[in-house]
């Protein structure tokens, strides 16, 4: 065990990434052991304000082992750990057992919470704290409701662990074959021909050159199986053990998952404080001088019981015209307008008595692409790009507004329903909303998919698709452009249209799809006051 003092130059590099540092000089312990219930024994690294007597501890559970990173992402891994401890509290840095060590993180997270109860360092006020793995590991620690918890702030990710791996009832294949690489596989690169690979149980070897005991199993078990349901923790935003902050992204595969956990939150009625901050990032792109400061003043009121945290329940990036911070005291369901697919390719305000059937054929063996979808890259997503070549597919159909004479703003869920029909026993409905710039270049919004499995899609089903939350202001000469196609892969899955099971499945159908009804629209444009 080693005990080093961080020097002024190491701030500084600090500071460049997560802002002002605190007064206090930091003491790193490294490694300090934790044995759990069943004797493992978990490592970490502690950080600790020196000369303070009784500190609030701060506890981030990782799955990455910083030992593993090169010297740049060690110092940016452990950043975070110092700028906390430079700040008055202490904080530990554990790793999981594993990478994939999921179902043992809330007993594995609770044996440390007892560890550091006994601390003589400790002064009885716990925050857990963390982002993507982290802040899952941060939900299954608070599900054992430590008496000591005090505050909650996560980022990107949901209180469901799984409900991400399984979007729209398909299966994240991008998502799920590459992480599982970069953890179980040295941290091999996919390339996109293993995608394509048929069946996708052989898909990892093809990768990788060996078989990953994960992605197997999450092939093996669709979003609906009793085997994840431990690690859905959403029950506990109805009676919350302590204030929570949330901070998540537009552009994070987490994006309607955290807002669902936010409305859910805002209606439990619990008198506890809430939080949900939303910015313009990807996954693997927030601004953490921004999250820290947000998560610093959070516990600093919560835990730490000074100063006052900052009030609004709802802080958003509007993104479009005029972008910037938008901060709501109070939220509520907001008013809506809608707009509905017409003949012609038109997106109307009224419907259209003259719509007759839309229909396209999705062929598996040439699937629709998925473009400016993110998973767990930092690209720029929400940038202006050019989306003809994908509405110039033959499986691709787009409906487009009359230019915008005033702005329009969105906050809040997106919500499309239409009758859907296929000759296959399993089809996908995916639909995309963008802002079309008046030199034709679009920009992405928010999109949803579903995947319809129903014995009565011959003749056609009801459905309803959730695209999400967005914050977006269209300005004035701007036009609406919904999308509408049968997959976006290798995002999700490509439809095979024969019903066989997601992992063994290798035919392949071309299906004939089909809106019978008028498309409906629902846009969150009035918004709550505050």
């Amino acid at each position: 065990m080693a005990v080093t003092i961080v020097d002024d130059q190491r701030r500084k590099t600090v500071e460049q990434h997560y802002g002002p540092l605190g007064p206090h000089t930091v003491e790193l312990t490294d490694p300090v052991i934790v044995a759990a219930d069943d004797g493992f024994e978990l490592t970490g690294i502690l950080a600790l304000p020196v000369g303070v007597a009784k500190v609030p501890a701060v506890l981030i559970r990782t799955p990455y082992d910083p030992a593993s990173f090169p010297p740049e992402v060690t110092a940016f891994f452990l950043g975070e750990v110092i700028a906390w401890a430079s700040h008055g509290y202490a904080c530990l840095v554990q790793s999981t057992r594993t990478s994939t060590s999921y179902f043992d993180e809330a007993a594995d997270g609770a044996a440390t919470v007892r560890w550091i109860e006994r601390q003589p360092w400790f002064n009885g006020a716990l925050g857990l704290t963390g982002a993507s793995y982290h802040a899952f590991s941060s939900w299954a620690t608070a599900s054992t409701r430590p008496t000591s918890l005090k505050a909650i702030a996560t980022a990107m990710y949901s209180t469901d662990r799984v409900s991400s791996w399984y979007p729209g009832g398909g299966f994240a294949l991008e998502l799920a074959l590459s992480w599982t690489a970069m953890q179980q596989a040295g941290g091999t690169r996919v390339d996109q021909n293993p995608y394509n690979r048929l069946p996708l149980n052989e898909a990892d070897v093809a990768a990788t050159g060996s078989t990953l005991d994960f992605y197997q199993e999450r092939l093996a078990h669709d979003g609906g199986d009793p085997h994840w349901r431990p690690l859905d923790y959403s029950a506990l935003l109805d009676d919350p053990p302590a204030p929570v902050l949330h901070i998540g992204g537009w552009y994070d595969y987490h994006r309607t998952y955290s807002w669902q956990d936010f409305e859910r939150l805002n209606k439990s009625g619990s008198s506890l404080p809430h939080r949900f901050v939303i910015g313009p990032w990807a996954h693997a792109a927030l601004d953490s001088r921004i999250s820290m400061a947000e998560r610093l003043a959070w516990f600093n009121t919560h835990v730490r019981g000074v100063g006052s945290a900052r009030s609004g329940v709802l802080r958003y990036y509007r993104t479009g015209a005029e972008p910037g911070w938008v901060e709501c005291a109070d939220w509520r369901e907001p008013g809506t307008t809608t707009f509905h697919v017409a003949a012609g390719g038109r997106l109307v305000d009224t419907p259209d008595d003259a719509f007759s059937r839309v229909e396209w054929t999705y062929d598996p063996a040439d699937p629709t692409p998925s473009v400016a979808m993110a998973t767990l890259g930092a690209g720029d997503v929400g940038g202006v790009w050019d989306s003809g070549p994908l509405e110039r597919r033959p499986d691709v159909r787009a409906f487009t507004s009359e230019p915008l004479s005033e702005p329009m703003d969105l906050a809040g869920r997106v919500r499309a329903a239409t009758t859907f029909c296929s000759d296959a026993v399993s089809a996908d409905l995916f639909l995309r909303l963008l802002d079309v710039h008046e030199d034709g270049q679009v920009r992405s919004v928010v999109d949803g998919y579903l995947r319809i499995t129903d014995a009565g899609l011959a003749d056609g089903v009801p459905v309803e698709i959730d695209l999400g939350p967005a914050g977006h202001r269209f300005a004035p000469g701007h036009r609406l452009r919904l999308l509408v196609a049968s997959g976006a892969h290798p995002y999700y899955n490509r439809n095979l249209g024969t019903g066989e099971p997601t992992a063994t499945a290798t035919g392949l159908r071309k299906a004939h799809q089909a809106l019978v009804t008028p498309l409906t629209l629902t846009l969150p444009t009035e918004l709550p006051a505050g």
